[in-house]
């Protein structure tokens, strides 16, 4: 731990030394809509233990503060109030307010976290074990995002490399996230971390030299994909509203446009990207790309 003192000459005459100024790990959760699910995970991370920090990105223009600064009371939280930032450009501003030494997690509202610390401890542990590992998922992943042989990867496979990622969450060495450039800017739209922006952003930590992979060990399995939103609205209702509203329309648009920004980034290193997954995955004997 890196505990100094915070403050020499503190107004209250009490030299205070809980401040960690190096913690382990950042987790950035954006906000916007699942008020009961964030303060879920708020707490359940707390087994994560004090080499953690939190910073939560309020989109909402600082909506419910009152009630998250009930559960924001380690002296490692911290809240930034925004206003339809967009995800994106949220989980980055949280890179850049970072103190961690090691990794950022980055999360949304709507995915509940387990109340304990085995996926942490195995997703680190993967990290230990290779150096060259940069980045964790543990939602889904594949292989040839946006292309008409794309292979998506939840449960067939305990690990196995790729070269997109899905967020929920996504668990990033600093300093390839840095190195990498972060998030990119040519994704559109607000939510879902931009869709294509989280595939984006695994495809350059592969092309970086580095490794990205998909974890889906049992005690990953329990985090809760969209655990529960705020406004009444379940997964069946999203894929109801993609059918027959015209925001269904505007999202599947988005959806189209963000690959196609991802396919033109992309075209001249399909095969490059594939070769690199298929060497990585040898590693692997059950796995044959």
């Amino acid at each position: 731990m890196n505990r100094i003192a915070k403050n020499k000459f503190p107004f209250s005459g009490k030299i205070e030394y809980e401040y960690n100024y190096k913690p382990k790990t950042t987790f950035i959760i954006n906000y916007f809509t699942s008020i009961d699910t964030l303060i879920k995970t708020i707490k359940n991370i707390r087994c994560l233990g004090d080499d953690i920090e939190i910073i939560i990105i309020n989109d909402k223009f600082g909506e419910n503060t009152d009630i998250l600064m009930k559960v924001l009371t380690h002296r490692n939280d911290r809240m930034l109030i925004t206003r339809d930032l967009g995800e994106r450009r949220g989980y980055h501003q949280g890179a850049l307010l970072s103190n961690a030494s090691d990794y950022l997690i980055f999360c949304q509202d709507d995915d509940l976290a387990p109340n304990n610390n085995k996926w942490y401890t195995e997703s680190i542990n993967e990290f230990e074990k290779d150096n060259n590992l940069g980045l964790i998922g543990l939602l889904k992943g594949g292989i040839n995002y946006a292309q008409k042989d794309n292979k998506t990867f939840t449960d067939e496979y305990e690990k196995i490399y790729v070269s997109w990622l899905a967020t929920g969450p996504l668990i990033i060495r600093k300093d390839v996230y840095f190195n990498v450039g972060g998030w990119s800017e040519e994704y559109s739209y607000i939510g879902e971390a931009d869709g294509g922006a989280d595939a984006d952003l695994t495809t350059k930590v592969v092309l970086s030299g580095k490794k990205s992979m998909l974890l889906r060990t049992n005690s990953v399995k329990e985090w809760i994909r969209r655990f529960q939103r705020n406004d009444g609205i379940t997964n069946e209702n999203i894929k109801l509203l993609k059918k027959t509203t015209n925001w269904g329309k505007m999202s599947d648009n988005r959806i189209l446009l963000n690959n196609q920004i991802y396919y033109d980034k992309y075209k001249n290193n399909w095969e490059n990207i594939l070769n690199i997954i298929k060497e990585q995955n040898k590693l692997f004997t059950d796995i044959n790309i």
